[in-house]
């Protein structure tokens, strides 16, 4: 089984093609624009150096957001558009999700992946997850809040604070540095390696394997929207609130339909 999956959610850019549990490939591709130029270029080269073609796809995975509302758009836009002119699967995860499944994926050891992404105004996006078979599910719900307010809640359910995988530009927001680190945080005696890093995780290898594993729900490309969660500058600023919402279940009533091929 051949999957493709994409992370566009940040500036950081990651790209996958795994077969079964392979990775075939990985670009990751750092963006200061947008990706609308680059991000069909990326996928074609990449099928065309492992001798494949968009055809071959079993099944596309997208992260949904949070994250850059341009960068989340025109990913998601871009899988639902491929899956349903090929035919294949869809599925879409949470750009946390996929940033705690790629840190528990680097260590086997580790219990807790805390992913985070500056949010701007003070806030960061952030979530605290564990292993679930082939991927992750939330021991603490993504949300969007102040580093302060997110602290508590991953004390509280964590056995040890200093325990979690920490990654994503927002890790030294929610944990401080130097002599801001949270006082939980101080070691005592001998010194340890931190697991921490403020970088993008590699989110599109894991994505891709954990696609071929049967485990992640596919969705219809009618039913995918962002995930946001919270609306943009500039609806602030016009006190609107244009966040899709969730489609309804039954998508017969869409009149779209994929053309006959000879």
């Amino acid at each position: 089984m051949l999957s493709l999956a994409f992370d566009t959610a940040t500036k950081q850019g990651r790209f996958a093609l795994a077969e079964d549990s392979e990775v075939l490939a990985y670009r990751p591709l750092n963006v200061s624009g947008s990706y609308a130029d680059a991000l069909l270029p990326v996928i074609q080269e990449m099928l065309a150096g492992c001798e494949r073609r968009q055809e071959d796809l079993d099944q596309i995975g997208v992260t949904v957001g949070p994250g850059s509302f341009t960068g989340v758009r025109i990913g998601v836009a871009t899988a639902k558009g491929l899956a349903w002119g090929l035919g294949c699967g869809l599925v879409g995860v949470t750009s946390l999700a996929a940033m705690a499944a790629a840190l528990l994926a680097g260590y086997p050891d580790a219990g807790f992946a805390v992913p985070t992404l500056d949010a701007r105004r003070g806030e960061i996006f952030c979530g605290v997850y564990r292993r679930a078979g082939a991927w992750v599910e939330p021991v603490v719900e993504p949300a969007v809040m102040a580093p302060d307010r997110w602290w508590p809640l991953i004390c509280a359910a964590v056995p040890d604070v200093n325990a979690p995988l920490y990654g994503g530009e927002g890790t030294t927001l929610l944990l401080g540095q130097g002599a801001t680190l949270r006082p939980e945080l101080l070691g005592g005696g001998e010194p340890v390696l931190r697991r921490w890093t403020a970088q993008h995780p590699a989110t599109a290898p894991a994505l891709a394997v954990a696609l071929n594993s049967g485990e992640l729900p596919a969705v219809h490309p009618f039913a995918l929207v962002p995930e946001y969660m919270r609306v943009s500058d500039a609806e602030v600023k016009r006190r609107l609130d244009l966040t899709p919402s969730t489609p309804g279940a039954d998508i017969s009533r869409h009149q779209t339909r994929r053309p006959d091929h000879d």
